[in-house]
């Protein structure tokens, strides 16, 4: 009996034990998480977690996980959170994001179904959810482009790429070296490195940038140079007013440097004007004219985390920034804006249809608005984080930087060279100027897809066409018919140039047929006292068909007509019948009877001479015996 007290005694002791260490792992582990040390609190909440299994100890280290961005194990440690007393239905929308990163796209939907129960108005979620149920469409691309890792040496993770004079400047960390390390991941801080590649594709060790750039206590980043390469914008933490101490345990904020570049030394210039202690800014860069800067923030009045602004040079200043809107912004986090050389702006974003974290983004202005961003798909874009875009002028090289590997590295990307170029502008019919803004949707045959770009200011557009596909191309701009054509690039391996002349849609105007006569509006004839269609109208009436298809906003009204011969009544019952049966051909391809109001004017509107008691020839008396087309409603 003794031999058995002692033998419980002592295994009360180690129960008692092992919860006391347990208790201090925990509390060691909210020191670290309190000081932003996440590596070190995740390693304390493990040990914890080792001696005695708690579910408040378990979502502590799945949120630890996820600071870092350990997407494994913090999908593993979030399926422990959610099934355990106590868990809340953020925990669900944490586990489908972890879900997601890992390409369990199922399974992060049934999560956020569920999620959604309690949140159905957080569109987040919502758009996060209908990624999930279609995931393999942003696989449609994957022949695109060709991704390769940029082997850069020298330098533990790095990101951000952008050119510089003949080489790339990047933001970089050295694992390892210096003495100066993040609290979040024990790694150093990022500073600018520049390095170019040789005619063989290799990359010259890195080296740092000298001068006033690299300054910062902590992080330096994020550069984007002006066309003369003397003067640089550029992303650090915002230490203005914090003690030593407040560096190590509070999350710092961004603001935006410049400085100006004398014999290759970086000298400090003016700050930007809009940076500030209440909010971040960063992640600059600026338009080839050097007159517009977008940069993201997450300064009050936006429409989630950080938002995408863009301020523009005026009067030697930099003017008030404009936020993009709800098109290009969400209530997720938009991040890294590169506008190219002809106006795309190409952003990352974790709020829009995306295949998992950040994904990278392209869109235009339409008008004075901005159209809807387009996903640039896999392999630009993988289930991990995709950000840092860069693309050449030739529109066919760049970079962009993801963490798909594990950790933040730079990728080239290269545009296949088995895909179609096709390109064009898009110009006003009235007078031959170009239309910047135009609206251009690219319909896949083969996928049952549409994706839509933006015409440039000079109403130049460009787009990559899969190899043997049927495509329709549809061209759109408010004020104008919109103008649709079949392009195939099956059995055509060379570049397809299209351009489109869009006329004037004014209501109350005639519609214009492209078989025109000296007029400009071709109307269709008929035979004296008929009033059946002619084989000469069936081509007119086809393509009005077909533009009516290509404006399901408008409506119109044939208006009929006959000569002068025969009596008043008699003609106005013949140029309603003649109305009726252009009317019964157009529905007969497809139009909506709706959309198409007839009237008979019979002789009271003749072209010409024509009239009662004037001698005509018959092809005078023709030109009466018509019926025209014209715009009478315009739908918004």
């Amino acid at each position: 009996m003794k031999k058995i007290y002692i033998n419980s005694y002592l295994f009360l002791l180690s129960v008692l034990i092992m919860s006391g260490c347990s208790k201090i792992y925990v509390s060691m582990g909210d020191k670290k998480m309190e000081q932003l040390q996440y590596i070190k609190a995740a390693k304390n909440y493990e040990k914890a977690l080792a001696k005695k299994q708690k579910p408040e100890v378990q979502k502590k280290l799945a949120n630890t996980y996820r600071l870092l961005n350990d997407t494994k194990k913090g999908a593993d440690a979030y399926a422990k959170v959610v099934n355990q007393p106590g868990s809340e239905p953020i925990d669900l929308f944490y586990y489908a994001q972890m879900l997601i990163a890992n390409k369990k796209h199922s399974e992060a939907a049934a999560m956020l179904l569920e999620y959604l129960k309690t949140n159905p108005n957080d569109k987040l979620a919502q758009s996060m959810l209908k990624s999930c149920q279609n995931p393999n469409v942003f696989l449609k691309d994957s022949a695109k482009y060709v991704v390769t890792n940029a082997k850069i040496g020298n330098v533990s993770e790095f990101y951000g790429p952008v050119q510089y004079k003949d080489g790339l400047v990047f933001s970089a960390n050295t694992q390892g070296k210096g003495k100066n390390k993040t609290p979040q991941t024990g790694n150093a801080y990022y500073k600018l490195f520049f390095t170019k590649k040789d005619k063989t594709g290799a990359y010259s060790n890195p080296e740092k940038l000298k001068g006033n750039i690299n300054k910062n206590e902590l992080h330096t980043a994020s550069a984007t140079y002006s066309r003369n390469g003397n003067e640089v914008y550029y992303t650090v933490s915002n230490t203005d007013g914090l003690s030593k101490a407040e560096l190590m345990e509070k999350i710092i904020g961004l603001k935006i440097n410049k400085d100006t570049i004398v014999n290759g030394e970086y000298q400090k210039g003016a700050e930007f004007p809009y940076n500030s202690q209440e909010y971040s800014v960063g992640h600059p860069t600026l338009t080839s004219d050097g007159k517009t800067m977008y940069f993201i923030s997450d300064m009050p009045g936006g429409f989630g985390g950080t938002d995408i602004y863009l301020t523009n040079w005026e009067n030697g200043k930099w003017g008030q920034p404009k936020n993009l809107g709800e098109t290009v912004n969400t209530p997720g986090n938009e991040m890294f804006p590169f506008v190219d050389s002809v106006g795309v702006l190409y952003f990352s974003s974790t709020g829009h249809s995306n295949y998992g974290g950040l994904d990278i983004f392209r869109t235009q202005k339409e008008g004075n608005a901005w159209g809807q961003p387009t996903n640039m798909n896999y392999p630009i874009n993988s289930s991990n984080d995709d950000f840092g875009f860069m693309i050449y002028p030739d529109n066919k090289t760049g970079y962009l930087s993801s963490n798909r590997s594990g950790a933040d590295k730079i990728y080239e990307f290269v545009l296949q060279a088995s895909q179609v170029n096709l390109g064009g502008k898009i110009l006003s019919k009235v007078d031959g100027s170009p239309l910047g803004g135009a609206k251009i949707e690219i319909f896949d045959r083969a996928r049952n897809t549409t994706d839509t770009i933006y015409s440039a200011p000079d109403g130049s557009y460009s787009y990559v066409l899969a190899p043997n596909t049927d495509f329709e191309v549809t061209v759109s701009k408010d004020g104008f018919f919109s103008q649709s054509d079949d392009i195939s690039t099956v059995n055509n391996s060379g570049d397809i140039v299209k351009d489109f002349s869009l006329e004037a849609l004014v209501k109350g105007e005639p519609v214009v047929i492209d078989v025109a006569d000296e007029t400009g509006i071709r109307p269709i004839f008929y035979d004296f006292d008929k009033w059946e269609i002619r084989p000469d109208a069936i081509e007119p009436l086809s393509k009005l068909a077909k533009k009516l298809k290509d404006n399901p906003n408008i409506t119109i009204e044939l208006s009929s007509h006959t000569d002068c011969r025969g009596t008043d009544e008699y003609n106005q019952n013949l140029s309603f019948r003649r109305a009726q049966s252009a009317k019964k051909f157009l529905v007969s391809k497809g139009i909506k009877a709706n959309r198409i109001k007839t009237k008979g004017y019979g002789e009271s509107k003749p072209v010409n001479k024509c009239v009662d008691g004037v001698p005509c020839t018959d092809e005078e008396y023709q030109a009466n015996r018509r019926t025209e087309f014209t715009v009478i409603d315009i739908k918004k």
